[in-house]
């Protein structure tokens, strides 16, 4: 039975960027009506007892962990994805295997559980995760194909017949994930103009397509409209609130210690990196490996930390292209941005600073991670926290940035931890 947690250890270091640090602080109507309610683990999940002769392990960790682990690992060997591209990603899979798990389990409805189920659970996340993986990253697509044949052969006496029968309902659900992709709206080109800053923000791109331009106009997945969670205008420029706050940037980062700089660096999530939301994944995946999650249940907290993440990015920039507010190094010469490390730069974001895209990915995916694992909060808040401050000693954000960030990232993801109660929980997203 799954339990409850206290607290756990904090991750090794994210891979791909290892770091010395000290200091830092620690279908689908069908689908839709069988959907989990509520925090994990769920009441009705099918009892797994075997009904074989052939013993197999109830207690192996999920498919869904191995499989999560591989998306990140993608992420971070493709430098091409950027935060904001492989936070749509991780939504779009992750929603794709939970469907496929619960596609596994309808499927599976009257021919009892057992091994049965089990099998097919597992085939349908292997089914399902291989195959958009393999739409995103074509160059592993052998890979991955090797991925799925071992788990399959994982079991005792070989590939079982519902394995085999749950990959191909994975793959019927990434054919519907390849679908919503297609009219996400993510595709909208760049007409090569500067975005309008009729409120006078003055924020000023480098010439190249602004980051995430196209956010502001893409298909929530829980969200009324993209604006619904938009936070209050931020201080005024040459306002004694906008000043005071340009003066804590530069007190924070001419003031900045070795130590601010190891924590700037470690949250400086960029390209070539699991990125912010794939480590907050992690976090997800520590505790649901310590609760003892079975697939179906595993699959759900993924689902719904990166889709509620997804639509607070979405938030997020709509509200950046609507405020267009100039980073601080730019209102004060003065300010500059910490150093790097090998490899990874820390350059200024091609995107406006309020709110703060890290914070709200930050504060939504912390919040979903609490509803499932609420003994956690505390620990996870201090990351959060620090995620935040990361941001405003590195130079490239206000306070008042994170504060609306942190804000708009729990606002989304309370409004989606109640969708996903609703009659068809978040599946039903997929019929919008």
């Amino acid at each position: 039975m799954a339990r409850r947690l206290t607290t756990l250890p904090r991750a090794t270091l994210r891979p791909h960027r290892r770091i010395a640090l000290g200091c830092v602080a620690v279908a689908l109507a069908t689908l839709a009506a069988c959907a989990d309610q509520g925090t994990a683990p769920s009441a009705a999940a099918p009892s797994l007892a075997s009904s074989s002769s052939t013993p197999f392990d109830l207690n192996a960790a999920p498919l869904t962990l191995a499989w999560q682990s591989t998306a990140r690992h993608l992420v971070a060997t493709h430098p091409a994805f950027s935060p904001i591209i492989a936070g749509r990603l991780y939504a779009l899979y992750s929603v794709g295997q939970y469907g496929a798990v619960v596609a596994a389990d309808e499927a599976q409805a009257s021919g009892g559980g057992g091994r049965a189920l089990y099998e097919a659970r597992r085939g349908a996340i292997a089914g399902a995760s291989a195959a958009i993986l393999a739409a995103f990253f074509p160059d592993a697509a052998t890979m991955l194909d090797d991925q799925l044949a071992s788990d399959g052969a994982a079991g005792p006496g070989g590939t079982h017949p519902h394995f085999t029968r749950g990959v191909a309902i994975g793959r019927e659900m990434a054919a519907r994930i390849s679908d919503r992709a297609a009219h996400d709206g993510f595709s909208l080109r760049w007409n090569g103009l500067q975005p309008p800053d009729p409120l006078g923000g003055g924020w000023v791109g480098n010439g190249a397509a602004p980051a995430g331009f196209q956010y502001p106009a893409m298909r929530p997945w829980y969200l009324t409209s993209q604006d619904q969670f938009r936070p209050p205008p931020p201080p005024a420029r040459g306002s004694a609130d906008f000043l005071a706050d340009l003066g804590a940037v530069r007190v924070a980062t001419t003031g900045r210690t070795p130590a601010d700089s190891l924590m700037a660096n470690f949250w400086n999530f960029t390209n070539g990196t699991i990125t912010p939301l794939g480590y907050w994944d992690e976090r997800a995946a520590e505790y649901v490996a310590a609760a003892g999650l079975d697939e179906r249940e595993a699959a759900h907290v993924f689902a719904l930390v990166n889709s509620t993440a997804a639509d607070a990015t979405i938030g997020c920039w709509e509200a950046k292209y609507h405020y267009m507010l100039i980073r601080p190094s730019r209102a004060d010469a003065t300010i500059r941005l910490v150093g790097g490390v090998p490899g990874f730069p820390y350059n200024l974001p091609n995107h406006p600073s309020y709110p703060s895209g890290h914070s709200c990915v930050s504060a939504s995916a912390a919040r979903v991670i609490e509803h499932f694992f609420p003994a956690s909060t505390a620990t996870l808040e201090a990351m959060v926290a620090e995620a935040g401050r990361s941001r405003v000693v590195g130079g490239i954000h206000y306070p008042f940035d994170i504060s609306a960030g942190q804000a708009l990232g729990r606002a989304v993801a309370d409004w989606a931890i109640a969708y996903d109660r609703q009659p068809g929980g978040l599946l039903a997203a997929l019929q919008r």
